[in-house]
């Protein structure tokens, strides 16, 4: 891709970056949220401790653990609802018509919304972690978690626009963004290491890109992470590519549909 291309997409993301700005309201909400999910599980952790009940793991490691999966996992902007809504207006027609990938300004529009929210939610899940927990992981692990963490978010929002692009033919994709979601809570091990899990739900899950996203990067602020940082990097790169090239079929084939049919 050369400079001018690079350049209209960036400018996508820019624009993309001033709205989130703008709109804060969201973000708030992300926040408060944030800082309520961790206060829960924070509390429900120590009280399972200090009842003599078995926690597999010190519960501050816990907290951290899931302080990473939550940043991940919300700083990831769900741009399926934009494009679903875009196509059932029928407003992606005239952007198609556009001198650029509608797929890929899209995807720039994300990592833009992307780049707005995750460091405030990173701030946000540092300063609740240390204040339910009243210690930091080793510097060393949070040098490796904050990059591959947006690698991964920037993953999660690339698969979050190949839901989107489903609305082509199912009009409505909560449904599947919903079992995504779901999918994404267990074989993704959002609130708990995957390791606690049975030998079953851990086979599963090395099936799918679900673990690279979350359990694998915040397992690096546990004693054992998950797989090392060059394994980490390598499976985060295969599934990019994997969702690069799902994303492309779906839509030429999308466009192809609309080409067809006179649209």
């Amino acid at each position: 891709m050369t400079a001018a291309p690079m350049a209209k997409y960036a400018a996508f993301s820019r624009i993309a970056i001033a709205q989130a700005r703008r709109e804060r309201g969201e973000l708030y909400g992300r926040v408060v949220f944030f800082a309520v999910i961790l206060g829960v599980f924070s509390s429900l952790w120590h009280a399972v401790a200090e009842a003599g009940m078995a926690v597999a793991g010190d519960p501050r490691d816990l907290v951290w653990y899931l302080a990473v999966t939550e940043w991940i996992m919300l700083s990831a902007p769900p741009i399926h609802v934009e494009i679903q809504e875009a196509i059932r207006r029928g407003d992606v027609v005239y952007r198609l018509g556009r001198p650029v990938s509608y797929a890929i300004a899209e995807f720039a529009a994300g990592l833009g919304l992307l780049a707005v929210r995750a460091p405030v939610l990173g701030v946000t899940a540092f300063l609740c972690a240390f204040a339910f927990t009243g210690r930091t992981p080793p510097l060393g692990a949070l040098v490796i978690v904050v990059p591959f963490g947006l690698a991964a978010a920037a993953l999660m929002t690339a698969l979050d626009l190949w839901i989107g692009l489903l609305a082509f033919w199912l009009q409505e994709v909560a449904p599947v963004y919903w079992m995504w979601q779901k999918l994404m809570f267990v074989l993704g091990g959002l609130m708990l290491p995957l390791d606690l899990y049975p030998q079953f739900v851990q086979r599963a899950a090395a099936l799918t890109p679900f673990p690279v996203l979350l359990a694998a990067p915040a397992s690096f602020v546990l004693r054992t992470p998950l797989m090392s940082p060059e394994v980490l990097a390598r499976n985060l790169l295969i599934w990019s590519c994997a969702t690069a090239l799902a994303v492309s079929w779906i839509f030429r084939r999308a466009t192809s549909a609309l080409t067809i049919n006179g649209g």
